[in-house]
């Protein structure tokens, strides 16, 4: 077996960060333990998602992810959050596969919804040549969704995790775990009313919640002042 730590990269806007990011990446943390290997498990903010229009700072959410990642076991990874061009995540897994030993593990965390999109996304199924993908189930209010895989990747799957520390790159892991339905765009698009202090309750961890309070970023003012 290879003796290196396995890397994990958790890619998002995090516009806010919520407790379902986090319970997805103890869900990584967790099914690796049980097989006795201990990953290392980075957030990666994105600058600014070629996918949206508008995003709240990177000073105010890189400030909500170190609130949330305190005495975790995680950590930032600021390899695209301060970038001046549009990154693409196939830029950045070959950035962070050059810097790192090309037998080391890469794992790049996905949703499904991310997963169907892969092939309107630069290079495509080409991330498989610098990282494996573990994939998350599609919530759909109370529903979840089957995962799947589209034809051209399905001799990609594994169904253990281990195989993911026995190679580098290569393969997809479908998590048949359901995180909770928490939505970030949900968290920005509500009004300041009754219904969005609940959700935010609900959604933020503790430290975020009472940042949001101080900084007014979700339900007081637009969200994506500075």
């Amino acid at each position: 077996m290879p003796n290196t730590v396995p890397l994990v990269l958790f890619g998002g806007s995090f516009d806010p960060i919520h407790n379902s990011h986090l319970w997805m990446a103890h869900s990584v943390l967790l099914q690796f333990k049980a097989v006795g290997i201990q990953p290392e498990i980075r957030f990666l903010p994105t600058a600014c998602s070629p996918f949206k229009k508008t995003q709240t700072s990177a000073k105010h959410r890189l400030a909500m992810l170190r609130l949330s990642l305190r005495n975790t076991p995680f950590a930032i990874d600021k390899t695209e959050i301060y970038s001046t061009s549009t990154p693409f995540t196939i830029d950045t897994l070959t950035t962070i596969r050059e810097k790192i030993n090309s037998a080391r593990p890469l794992i790049f965390m996905m949703g499904q919804d991310s997963l169907d999109s892969l092939p309107r996304w630069k290079g495509g199924f080409e991330l498989l040549e610098k990282s494996h993908l573990w994939i998350f189930p599609r919530i759909d209010g109370k529903k979840t969704d089957l995962l799947t895989l589209p034809n051209e990747i399905q001799n990609k799957q594994t169904l253990n995790v281990e195989d993911l520390y026995l190679n580098p790159n290569g393969l997809i892991y479908l998590d048949k775990n359901t995180p909770p339905h928490l939505s970030s765009s949900s968290i920005r698009e509500h009004s300041a009313t009754s219904e969005l202090s609940m959700l935010l309750k609900k959604s933020l961890p503790p430290r975020v919640l009472a940042y949001n309070r101080k900084t007014k970023l979700y339900g007081f003012t637009s969200p994506y002042e500075s």
